[in-house]
């Protein structure tokens, strides 16, 4: 029977910044890649890098629906026709644009959103749980401590000096700090956001919320509002031309669109992926903070079977601190604090790069 968590979307977007998945990666021409699917937006986008293939595997069918979704998106509609289907801008034609694009979909996929018109409706972006979440805080709970009139505002900012300054004189106030400890606890975002059962294997949580607040005040002391798609989802419900997900923006789209055919869609977990010829480098997400120690030693055996010698590896840790075994995995330290200091997503305690040793040796980005 499948498992109740993954009979519907849960992410309809990535929330780990490409760009720095990217750039750790190092991607070379022509090398053989795999990556967690999720919402289909970092394997896109690491389609810039010209890999000869991508892997992108997933035990949740509505996360493989949506992201072949938006690879068909990419194959048959032009890039403004693409963000109108997809919920970035206004539209009354996406279910004309859907009767196109479902030819070209798998039955699965197909019968998936079939199933869902409310999807289609209400546009791809906007329909996972956890874009729900985000929605609910949004609407319910921001207005309670600062108008969206602000935190439009707040979003249009480019530099991190009056970033910080608005920031401590219209939103970090007492009602502020109670509302996201409240609402940015794992109870809450456990049980509307995301799934109480990720944090079965997570040591301690009571602090999380304040852990999340941090990394959002060096965030934008870190980085331009104005272009974090992150920020402008969460406190706005959307992108703006200026804050577009990487694989989304205009310079982007007609290379993805050619490189379609490389990136090939696989479910079932990381165990279940074939071995044979070894991946050049691995996007894994957070993939590992989910599991108990027995059955993340058996994913760390599989990984050293997938593996080539010298591959990347990009990983995250969210709440847990999991890191693999240094005997098979070498993680690049400097490097990862470096890429990390400019993470865009707030919700990360850290990000590492690995490489695995053996007759190649890791190369500079």
């Amino acid at each position: 029977m499948e498992d109740r968590r993954f009979r519907f979307l849960r992410y309809a977007n990535c929330w780990e910044d490409s760009r720095i998945i990217r750039e750790g990666l190092s991607i070379r021409p022509g090398e053989r890649g795999l990556s967690v699917a999720s919402g289909g937006d970092n394997a896109l986008f690491l389609l810039t890098a010209d890999p000869a293939e991508i892997v992108a595997f997933d035990w949740n069918h509505s996360e493989l629906a949506c992201t072949e979704l938006k690879m068909a998106g990419f194959r048959e509609l032009s890039h403004a026709e693409l963000l109108a289907f997809l919920g970035v801008r206004p539209s009354g034609k996406r279910q004309e644009s859907y009767r196109k694009l479902r030819e070209v979909l798998s039955e699965s996929s197909r019968a998936y959103f079939d199933r869902h018109p409310e999807i289609i409706r209400r546009g791809l972006i906007h329909c996972g749980k956890f874009e729900r979440y985000f929605q609910f805080f949004r609407r319910g709970i921001a207005p309670l401590f600062c108008s969206s009139r602000r935190l439009s505002e707040f979003c249009r900012l480019r530099e991190p000096e009056e970033q910080r300054a608005f920031y401590g004189r219209w939103i970090d106030g007492k009602r502020f700090r109670a509302i996201f400890r409240l609402y940015f606890g794992v109870r809450l975002m456990g049980r509307l956001g995301r799934d109480r059962s990720f944090y079965r294997h997570v040591g301690d949580t009571d602090h999380f919320p304040e852990e999340v607040k941090a990394r959002f005040e060096y965030g934008i002391s870190h980085s331009r509002n104005f272009e974090n798609p992150y920020l402008s989802y969460i406190l706005r419900g959307n992108y703006s031309e200026s804050s577009l997900p990487d694989y989304l923006r205009e310079e982007n789209h007609d290379c993805i669109r050619r490189r379609l055919d490389r990136l090939r869609l696989f479910r079932g977990s990381l165990l279940e992926v074939p071995e044979g010829r070894p991946f050049d480098f691995l996007n894994l997400s957070d993939l590992f903070e989910y599991m108990g120690e027995e059955e993340f030693s058996e994913n760390e055996r599989k990984l050293s079977a997938l593996a080539s010698p010298g591959s990347r590896i990009a990983l995250w840790n969210m709440q847990n601190r999991r890191y693999l075994r240094k005997d098979d995995f070498l993680a690049e330290e400097e490097e990862s604090r470096r890429l990390f200091s400019k993470n865009r997503s707030y919700f990360y305690r850290d990000f590492t790069i690995y490489h695995v040793p053996g007759d190649l040796l890791p190369h500079e980005p």
